[in-house]
């Protein structure tokens, strides 16, 4: 039988937001910037086609927005991710215990920990290729393992991916084009990366870095019109519809949407009120677009944003 753990509180609470700041942001304006950019910072250097922006589907100012308190065992949640049916897994920052959330019925459906005793780490972004279930730390540590069942302890294989030389990093998705995996650069320790926002990638088959290995935008591009001086991306997530990558800066409230290419989209704010710290973010299909907040020292919280238009 299937373990069900406390249920969340659930808050209702209208929750202010930002305006948008940039839309289809640079597509041909700044192509030749990017391409620049990218080009010195060894990055991708093609530019895409931009569709519709994915964030302009949703309504940051709070209607129809709903807030949940997640339970204490998450008080330090760090990240989500999504499975090809529709599930939503999340995961905190000092353990490797990862744990399925129905934010329906506000419960835990179950949770299962990497090795046992659990493993201690500083674990800052999850993702999910199929069956297998990924962290990484924010100084490059990729661990693999299978899905558990409640209560039980995964075995789990790690490699180093090198990455943690040039940045600490934070968030994790991944991409099904070419299976890779996408890793943000919270803050850069190489040189040629301290003005640009980046995204490295690495092939989830080959483990090693994919082709391209990163894909950096000029700092100064990302963050014109949000009212803020940097972008430290916490989280990122693919959205399947548009094929874009929508970048969470937790330090600056920041929303970015890129292609795969490099090109920037748009950008949005969050309220900070609603959204003290927000760490993880996870779309289901085009619908809801959610963000978990870490609790500091309260409760975290799991904001669910569904589709206005």
């Amino acid at each position: 039988m299937r373990r069900v753990l406390p249920p969340f509180e659930k808050v209702r609470r209208r929750l202010p937001g930002g305006a948008l700041a940039v839309v289809f942001g640079v597509g041909f304006a700044f192509a030749s910037v990017f391409a620049r950019a990218n080009a010195t910072a060894g990055a991708a250097t093609f530019v895409q086609a931009v569709r519709r922006p994915a964030l302009a589907a949703f309504d940051f100012q709070g209607r129809g927005a709903e807030q949940l308190r997640l339970p204490r065992a998450l008080r330090e949640v760090s990240g989500l991710a999504v499975t090809s049916d529709g599930r939503v897994f999340a995961h905190g920052d000092e353990r490797g215990m990862v744990s399925e959330i129905d934010y329906h019925g506000r419960t835990i459906v179950k949770s299962f920990s990497l090795g046992s005793p659990i493993l201690a780490g500083d674990f800052e972004g999850i993702a999910i290729a199929g069956p297998r279930f990924f962290l990484i730390t924010s100084t490059g540590r990729l661990f693999e393992s299978g899905e558990g069942s409640d209560g039980a302890a995964v075995p789990y294989t790690v490699l180093d991916t090198g990455f943690g030389t040039a940045c600490e990093l934070e968030g994790l998705a991944y991409e099904p084009s070419d299976r890779s995996l996408l890793i943000g650069c919270k803050q850069p320790r190489a040189a040629e990366l301290r003005e640009f926002v980046t995204v490295f990638r690495w092939s989830v088959d080959r483990r090693r870095p994919a082709t391209p290995p990163r894909i950096s935008l000029p700092m100064a591009a990302v963050v014109r019109g949000t009212g803020t001086k940097a972008f430290h991306p916490s989280a990122i997530e693919r959205d399947a519809g548009t094929g874009h990558y929508v970048v969470l800066a937790g330090p600056q409230s920041v929303l970015a949407e890129i292609t795969s290419g490099g090109t920037l989209v748009a950008t949005r704010t969050l309220a900070r009120k609603a959204h003290p710290q927000p760490e993880g973010i996870a779309l289901l299909g085009d619908s809801v677009l959610l963000i978990a907040d870490e609790g500091g020292g309260g409760r975290a919280t799991l904001t669910a944003y569904r589709r206005a238009r």
